[in-house]
């Protein structure tokens, strides 16, 4: 196998020019993870909680579109000129001001009565929807593309409320529109895990309309915590491994002694520092290998199962890339030419690897900026949902009451389990307590009513379920 032309399409995909020592550094070219914005204009910051992304998102699952030119007379109109309805003149305003009231509260932001309305929460005015219609084609891309349940939840009209299902009966058509997928799936057992507790939610409409903000931004938020510090760990990656990344409740002490504080917040931002780094360098070996979707472990694979012949070429092709990068960034400044930086290089695929990406993530590589507008997408959502500054100890991981209810409630599901089963289930889903934060947990289900006790050891101890 010849991978001469692969190394050909790195070159044109960084915008190499050789005679200036220039390049640019793409991503998501062929193997895009994250749906994270390096421009600070386009970073999403959910002033609006997640509303904005699940009105985009349901768009995407029932290939709609939004339209700027859509308002509230569109609407009235619709009413007001079908031949169902007569409405007096005298009565035109009266009824505008009523569906005003029950669709908008008094910060004019659409109220949820029915799944079908999300299809009308809009992006935001900005060039911040970019950012948000990114994460809403993720969500759909890694979660959701083949639940058939979650796509008739957004198209379900069904109410018993007379006036609602007069409403949604005249809400505007959106503009058809089909979105490919773009983004690619690494953790199966997080997607699964989603899929499970968003089916059994959809069986309780109020809860989950009620909810479905806090439910898609955990699973956001555990995925995306889950995959950096996988990238992190470079050929050491198991596809399936959960990390584990401790949590504080809302109403605790932070502490040295807590877990949270070595194991949480701040371990998860130096892991992320060099997320970047990673997924340049991914999708620049990628295209290489001629392959797509593929993280280094499975890279290394791959090299293994080729022939003698087509692995020294590869190698011949990565070490030549690896000093292309070298040349251009300047990395040593006695030697000038690409030949001169391969002169040193070994034959070796896991080392060879490993020296592109440090010189990456070198003071020669990406520079400091994009890498931290690149981290700073974690952070955004972080401090939204799951963050709480905690003194000296600056900002720890944090779940607050409603969080951790809507959580054990899909841990829990509709049969009640072990005290010590519920626990398992936190830790499935990427949350973990130390054993302070364990016992108030306890407390807290208790004052619930939502502990069974058949006796005072955890093991006889069992959890109600909440819906």
């Amino acid at each position: 196998m010849d991978f001469s032309d692969n190394y050909d399409a790195v070159l044109k995909q960084m915008n190499v020019r050789l005679d200036t020592r220039k390049m640019k550094h793409n991503i998501n070219k062929n193997t895009p993870l994250l749906p994270f914005q390096s421009r600070e204009p386009e970073r999403v910051i959910f002033e609006k909680g997640f509303y904005r992304i699940l009105g985009e998102f349901a768009r995407i699952e029932l290939n709609k579109k939004w339209d700027d030119n859509l308002n509230i007379d569109d609407l009235f109109c619709n009413i007001i000129e079908s031949e169902e309805v007569e409405v007096e003149d005298d009565s035109e305003e009266y009824l505008k001001k009523l569906i005003q009231e029950y669709l908008f509260n008094e910060k004019d932001e659409l109220i949820i009565l029915n799944p079908y309305l999300f299809l009308y929460i809009p992006l935001s005015n900005n060039k911040r929807s970019k950012g948000q219609h990114e994460i809403a084609l993720f969500i759909r891309d890694i979660f959701s593309k083949d639940n058939e349940k979650l796509r008739n939840f957004f198209t379900n009209k069904k109410t018993s409320h007379t006036f609602v299902k007069f409403i949604l009966n005249f809400m505007p058509k959106l503009p058809t529109a089909e979105t490919p997928v773009k983004y690619v799936k690494k953790i199966d057992n997080i997607v699964n895990l989603f899929n499970e507790d968003i089916n059994f939610a959809i069986e309780y409409d109020n809860f989950l309309i009620e909810n479905i903000d806090k439910i898609f931004a955990y699973y956001y938020f555990f995925y995306i915590t889950q995959l950096i510090l996988k990238l992190s760990k470079g050929f050491d990656a198991e596809n399936d491994d959960i990390d584990d990344l401790y949590f504080l409740l809302d109403w605790e002490k932070a502490s040295k002694n807590r877990k949270t504080i070595n194991k949480g917040y701040n371990f998860l931002k130096e892991k992320n520092k060099s997320t970047f780094s990673r997924v340049c360098l991914i999708d620049q070996l990628n295209t290489l290998l001629g392959t797509a979707e593929l993280l280094e472990r499975d890279m290394l694979n791959y090299y293994n199962r080729l022939d003698f012949e087509s692995q020294k070429n590869l190698l011949h092709y990565l070490k030549k890339w690896t000093a292309t990068y070298q040349y251009i960034r300047n990395v040593d400044l006695d030697k000038t030419s690409i030949d001169e930086y391969m002169i040193n290089l070994p034959d070796d695929f896991k080392k060879l690897v490993n020296i592109l990406y440090d010189t990456i993530n070198g003071k020669n590589g990406i520079t400091k900026e994009p890498k931290s507008r690149y981290a700073l997408n974690l952070d955004e959502i972080c401090k939204k949902f799951f963050l709480k500054r905690r003194g000296s100890y600056g900002y720890v991981f944090n779940i607050d009451r409603d969080m951790l209810l809507v959580i054990t409630a899909l841990c829990v599901k509709d049969k009640k389990i072990k005290l010590t089963q519920l626990f398992e289930e936190y830790e499935k889903r990427g949350v973990f307590f130390d054993r302070y934060s364990k016992n108030e947990i306890i407390n807290f289900l208790n004052k619930l009513n939502l502990i069974d006790k058949k006796s005072d050891s955890g093991d006889a101890q069992y959890v109600k379920p909440i819906l």
